[in-house]
């Protein structure tokens, strides 16, 4: 089916069902086994004419759905970018798909303007430009929109809609009012003013995932405690996809090893609303029961002994304080972070070394639910380095 036609679909293909309800995680799976895993950048993510009847499905009988949704997934208080959709809405005022229209000027793409849509419809997750218009804040595109999707497939539904239930921050200086100027300042630097934006209809903050530069620029990604917001610093997550070449551990990827980064960060979001009553308010510098914080729990954290990942990932990290013998050893929310994403991704491996924690994931965290790994996968993960590429990246300093 060809792109052009898909507009057309979307505008014309009625629907006599009633109106079906919103996040019913229908048709992004839960993938168990090694389809995703094993795959690179280009392959199993879900084809673009497939996008065009999932956002049909949701769309047949709510007639204003499309322009509440395009208006949360482009939610920014920059002028810069109010200037822009100011300009987009001009240029599709007399467009036939509307909103979409606009939406696909937002990503300059329309498979990733369609992918955004359809994630919101089925999973409640915005993914969106960061607030920040500077060049410096690479922004995603429709690679990027395909590893989120297969991201969001490897996270059981039930953990998910915890997460995507969040409370938008709403009296934070009040919050902090009593505190230090010092600390004030610190908290307002550290806080990502992203946090604010694209709140949906019920006053709930759903699980997003933005680019920019972390906080004291910590790289590759972060997510705060209290909060459902992932930042992603685009140039070093790249690093991990097909193709990328590692010196310091003399391998090539041979499959997208963003997926690890993605699901380590998401599983500080399940730590942080694990237990919260959907009511509370949390903010990230209030201590509150999360996961990683449990007596009982932490005991079993601090017990664990991590696998080491076949992406040899850490490898190259052994000067980081919290890497030990190759494995993500840190603090205990950091410990956790890993354990979850071992659980869904080298579930064989971290069952040898760590056999209690995993038990304990299993029945406590993912209800009995099981997965298979990279250790399974029937193609190669990586390849080591050709005297040439070695000594290329040495020269180049890669």
């Amino acid at each position: 089916m060809r792109l052009v036609g898909l507009g057309w679909l979307l505008l014309h293909a009625g629907c006599l069902n009633a109106a079906e309800p919103l996040f019913q995680n229908r048709f992004f799976p839960l993938s168990q086994n090694t389809e995703l895993v094993c795959a690179t950048s280009q392959q199993n993510f879900t084809p673009t004419a497939a996008l065009a009847d999932i956002i049909r499905f949701y769309e047949a009988g709510h007639p204003d759905l499309r322009k509440h949704a395009v208006a949360v997934l482009t939610d920014h208080k920059n002028q810069d970018h109010l200037d822009d959709l100011a300009d987009y809405r001009e240029d599709c005022a007399n467009n036939s798909v509307g909103e979409l229209c606009v939406l696909e000027k937002y990503w300059d793409d329309r498979e990733a303007a369609w992918r955004a849509l359809a994630l919101f419809y089925d999973t409640k997750t915005v993914i969106k430009h960061s607030d920040d218009y500077r060049y410096e804040v690479r922004r995603f595109n429709a690679d990027h929109l395909r590893l989120f999707e297969k991201a969001i497939r490897k996270i059981p539904a039930f953990l998910r809609q915890s997460i995507s239930k969040a409370k938008p921050v709403d009296n934070l200086e009040q919050e902090i009012a009593d505190k230090p100027t010092v600390m004030q300042e610190l908290i307002r630097d550290a806080f990502q003013e992203d946090y604010k934006n694209s709140i949906w209809q019920d006053h709930t903050h759903p699980l997003t995932l933005i680019p920019g530069i972390g906080f004291r620029s910590q790289t590759v990604a972060q997510v705060f405690s209290g909060q459902n917001l992932i930042v992603f610093t685009v140039k070093a997550f790249d690093k991990g996809k097909e193709g990328g070449t590692y010196r310091d551990i003399g391998v090539q990827y041979l499959v997208d090893f963003r997926l690890p980064i993605v699901v380590h960060e998401i599983a500080h979001t399940i730590d942080n609303f694990h237990f919260w009553n959907g009511q509370d308010d949390l903010y990230f510098f209030y201590k509150y029961h999360k996961i990683s914080n449990d007596e009982d729990i932490m005991k079993i954290i601090a017990e664990a002994k991590l696998a080491l990942w076949p992406s040899k990932w850490f490898e190259a990290f052994e000067y980081l304080g919290e890497v030990n013998e190759g494995r993500y050893d840190g603090t205990t929310q950091e410990k956790l972070a890993e354990l979850v994403a071992q659980y869904i991704l080298i579930p064989e491996r971290l069952q040898q070394s760590a056999p209690a924690a995993y038990q304990w994931l299993r029945e406590d965290i993912f209800r009995g639910i099981e997965y298979e790994g990279y250790d399974r996968c029937n193609v190669p993960l990586t390849k080591p380095l050709s005297w040439w590429q070695y000594a290329t990246g040495k020269m180049l300093g890669q």
